[in-house]
């Protein structure tokens, strides 16, 4: 199946055209916004795979938490392309998809977005297997809930947010992002959702640990 996986959750657009390996993927830095770049980089890509919009078997989207106003673009765009070209549509939540990518690793993997206001939203993965809740907390607030581990990978766009608390501990490690394997975790994710579940049904919306604030714009 070909898959279509968007990430507007970020600052950093994603966009990645999976066909049992990622075939092809748009990496938009800032300052160019997600509304203006959006489109014409989920063209860009499948035009560089060689495929039509139109093949693709499934559109899986980062579903949050992130960006209040980077999620509401991408999950619009994702339900329009859905609508037009009849394809199903299924949301990702976004700290899965850190946690999924780099399910390689030993120990904890805790994947880090800055949330804004000192908070971090991040939770704790094992092997690609999420091991409780997801949080928004001050970056202090999670030490306890990791105290005790001694191989702990902080991963994810805003991983250097904790470099102070990874001074002293030799198994603390920041690790840089690689885009290309965290689009390619959305498509797997996203088909392994949606095998299990089905689609997203029309009343899909982000996932919001706290409620957005209308009229302030967080991030691009």
């Amino acid at each position: 199946m070909t898959i279509l996986a968007i990430d507007t959750s970020t600052p950093i657009l994603k966009i990645g055209v999976y066909k049992g390996c990622l075939i092809q993927a748009t990496i938009v830095q800032p300052p160019l916004t997600h509304a203006e770049q959006i489109i014409p980089a989920i063209e860009e890509t499948f035009r560089k795979a060689g495929i039509a919009p139109a093949n693709a078997g499934l559109i899986a989207v980062a579903g949050g938490p992130g960006s209040f106003t980077g999620l509401r673009i991408g999950i619009a765009t994702a339900k329009g392309l859905s609508l037009a070209l009849g394809i199903p549509l299924v949301l990702v939540p976004t700290l899965d998809i850190y946690g999924f990518a780099w399910r390689e690793m030993g120990g904890i993997v805790v994947p880090v977005i800055d949330a804004r206001k000192h908070r971090i939203y991040c939770a704790r993965y094992s092997h690609g297997q999420n091991m409780g809740e997801l949080m928004d907390i001050e970056p202090d607030q999670l030490l306890p809930k990791i105290d005790a581990e001694e191989e702990v990978h902080f991963i994810g766009p805003d991983a250097d947010l904790l470099e102070s608390i990874c001074l002293e501990r030799p198994g603390w490690i920041i690790h840089e992002p690689d885009a290309e394997k965290e689009v390619a975790a959305i498509a797997e994710l996203g088909l392994r959702i949606f095998e299990e579940k089905g689609p997203a049904d029309d009343a899909a919306r982000p996932i919001y640990l706290r409620e957005p604030e209308i009229g302030i714009p967080l991030a691009r």
